[in-house]
């Protein structure tokens, strides 16, 4: 778009003349604002689950491993711990003891917004239907020396019904696939676990079944795949 601005110079000087000259001298000005999206590069964290306080700074109670690509549970157990770490009863499954966090750092610019999804799964079957994941946004949560993001506006969390409920990790169906759809940079969590049983007050999504203690041993593994798009 361009824009014709007027600017009057006005020069005064004495040359033994009767009068001024005025002159004005139109400038042309021309300036190009682009649109797009990108995605930065993730953190992700592991989180020790029976000493992990929700309220809390996960960046304080968590290993980071960088932008690290494999989230490894280790030996899964089916021992209760309490938030010392002291056993305290039996599962009835297994379970990991570890759930991680992938900060995603989503970005937009010139009217675009962008779709963050989870758009592939695969998994063994002994633990397919165990894996959960859970879409989280803080209003707390913030670049290094900047202020917190602050809360979503209204309209951005009516985009947004996912958050808050986890889904089976394997569920790519459209709407429960969903990290964060947004047309503001922000800062989003997408948090994978291995549960046990629901406790007191505790839900697991649709279709989420235990791993048995019947399993047989060995090493299952998955993978999972986050997508941004843009949208506007």
């Amino acid at each position: 778009m361009k824009k014709l601005v007027g600017i009057m110079l006005i020069v005064l000087c004495a040359l033994g003349v009767a009068s001024l000259a005025f002159a004005d001298v139109s400038l042309s000005v021309n300036a190009v604002a682009d649109s797009g999206t990108t995605l930065g590069t993730h953190v992700m964290l592991k989180c020790t689950g029976y000493k992990y306080n929700k309220t809390g700074d996960p960046w304080a109670q968590c290993t980071n491993l960088g932008a690290a690509s494999t989230m490894t549970f280790g030996t899964l157990t089916h021992s209760l711990k309490n938030t010392a770490g002291v056993e305290t009863g039996d599962a009835g499954c297994f379970y990991g003891d570890y759930f991680f966090i992938i900060y995603l750092y989503p970005d937009c610019w010139g009217g675009k917004g962008y779709d963050l999804k989870q758009t592939t799964q695969t998994f063994s079957t002994e633990i397919r239907d165990a894996v959960v994941r859970a879409p989280v946004y803080s209003k707390d949560d913030k670049y290094s020396g900047a202020a917190a993001q602050g809360d979503l506006t209204t309209a951005e969390k009516a985009l947004n019904p996912q958050l808050g409920s986890s889904y089976l990790a394997r569920d790519v169906s459209e709407g429960n696939n969903r990290i964060l759809k947004c047309k503001r940079a922000r800062i989003v969590r997408a948090e994978y676990g291995i549960p046990p049983y629901a406790g007191t007050g505790e839900t697991r999504p649709t279709g989420w079944k235990a791993i048995e203690k019947t399993t047989l041993a060995g090493t299952y593994s998955g993978s999972v795949k986050i997508t941004l798009t843009e949208w506007q």
